[in-house]
């Protein structure tokens, strides 16, 4: 099975604290006049609060407030100054070089990339880090002990994240430095590597620094794996609308009659055209928002917030989802491609589970055309932006699709029509393939390559029947 994900440590692989925090517990105590040693028995104390801190049943500060007890810190006053300086210490994190730079390829090479980490502090101030340090945009899942009320190397961590990425272990790897945690995720059967690490690790493969990461051998181009082996491990095939299985046509006079019913039904004191050229600005204004952010509003917010916030919200919210409708409808006619009816049912008949998945501002239209066009009974299920409340290529949306079509990421695969975004986002959330269909004169001008580079490139929906086979009555679904 082919490595489909990537899992690190945080602390001691991506960043570290110029000075150790026990060396600067050490050098505070010593300013207060305080002794640095603790007996034995005082030490399984701290390791046992630590533990409990790590699991989220007791807060940083109470942590160092029983710390300090331990050393014999039992001025109220003293406390407060100290815990208060062990936090701040908390927040002087450097980053461990090539951390960015190896991550950035790694994911170019297209695999997900996640953290699984110890910490006692909450999550957001573990992401404010890793951001810090530049690794943060480039995570796609975290799986933090404070969160799930467990630390490493327990089994659940590594199965949490493993869940949350949509892997099976025999598809994931753990980058560690400790000894414990890359023998837990050798338990949980992900293959390990060790960076950065201590005398004794134990590991399937060691590299001397972050940017050896790109030299490991599980780590190159996947790009060894033929199609057909790639299609041999699909279950599901989620394929985009717009431009796709279906494109938009323009029909003036159709258009024109959409603007006179959208007038009308508000009704507008302008023309049809100047009314709609008004919506086309706010649309625009709208459609940046949405890229920006990746979400995408319901259509109620669409048209009381966006598109028409200077009329009554009780009145426009109740006709939205008719706002919309007609709204599209000026943008032209849209029809199904020749060949869609035929693929889908094929594909359907050769044992797919079938689903769309499509950045759009309908809740109804495309669920409406496919009943009417017969078409629904294919598909297992139908994700849109618009109801989802993210756009592609966010990853959740992606694993939201193969979560309701009960399959991993890793055997699904993604039809579209947009390297930039399509790419991106079904290689992030873990997808096993990810195809672009694409006309040749478009291709000759923007041949996708590098992060954008699809398993495959089609110019008709009908070139899938050459991809996917029928799928085995065995095969484990």
């Amino acid at each position: 099975m082919s490595l489909r994900g990537i899992f690190f440590d945080a602390a001691g692989v991506f960043y570290r604290r110029p000075e150790s925090t026990r060396q600067y517990l050490a050098r505070l105590l010593a300013g207060q006049g305080v002794a640095v040693e603790l007996t034995a028995e005082d030490q399984a104390r701290q390791k046992e609060l630590r533990a409990q801190a790590d699991r989220g049943r007791l807060s940083p500060e109470r942590y160092w407030e029983q710390v300090l007890l331990l050393y014999g810190v039992a001025d109220p006053g003293q406390h407060k100054t100290l815990v208060d300086r062990l936090l701040e210490h908390a927040d002087n994190v450097v980053p461990i070089a090539g951390g960015k730079e190896a991550l950035a390829v790694l994911k170019r090479r297209g695999f997900l990339l996640g953290v699984i980490t110890d910490t006692m502090y909450p999550l957001e101030r573990k992401m404010r880090w890793l951001n810090s340090v530049g690794v943060g945009e480039f995570i796609d899942v975290i799986t933090c002990s404070t969160v799930l009320g467990v630390h490493k190397p327990d089994p659940a961590m590594y199965a949490h994240a493993l869940q949350q990425a949509g892997l099976t272990p025999g598809e994931a790897a753990f980058v560690g430095h400790a000894r414990d945690e890359l023998e837990g995720a050798r338990e949980a059967g992900m293959t390990t590597v060790a960076v950065h690490y201590e005398a004794g690790a134990q590991a399937d493969y060691f590299a001397d620094s972050l940017s050896d990461l790109l030299r490991v051998p599980i780590f190159q181009e996947p790009d060894g794996q033929s199609t057909e082996n790639r299609a041999a491990e699909i279950e599901a095939i989620f394929i985009d609308v717009g431009n796709t299985l279906r494109v938009v046509v323009e029909d003036e006079p159709y258009q024109a009659q959409a603007r006179q019913r959208l007038a009308t039904l508000v009704g507008a004191h302008e023309s049809p055209e100047a009314f709609c050229q008004r919506l086309d600005e706010r649309y625009r204004v709208y459609r940046k928002w949405a890229f920006d952010t990746l979400r995408e509003a319901p259509e109620r917010e669409l048209w009381t917030r966006w598109m028409l916030p200077d009329w009554p919200a009780e009145r426009i919210g109740r006709m939205a989802g008719e706002l919309t409708w007609l709204y599209r409808q000026t943008m032209g006619h849209r029809h199904a491609q020749p060949d869609a009816r035929h693929v889908i049912i094929e594909l359907h008949r050769r044992g797919y589970a079938l689903g769309i998945l499509s950045n759009t501002i309908t809740e109804r239209e495309i669920p409406q055309w496919l009943e009417e066009d017969g078409l629904s009974q294919y598909f297992t299920a139908v994700i849109l932006s618009s109801v989802f409340g993210r756009r592609k290529p966010d990853p959740a949306i992606y694993l939201e699709a193969a979560r309701r079509a009960g399959v991993a990421p890793a055997h699904a695969a993604y039809v579209g029509d947009n390297p930039a975004r399509d790419v991106s986002g079904s290689r992030r959330a873990g997808f096993g393939m990810v195809i672009i269909m694409i006309e040749p004169a478009e291709l000759k001008k923007k041949d996708p390559t590098g992060q954008n580079k699809p398993d495959a490139i089609i110019d008709s929906l009908s070139e899938l029947l050459d991809i996917f086979p029928a799928r085995r009555r065995n095969h484990a679904g």
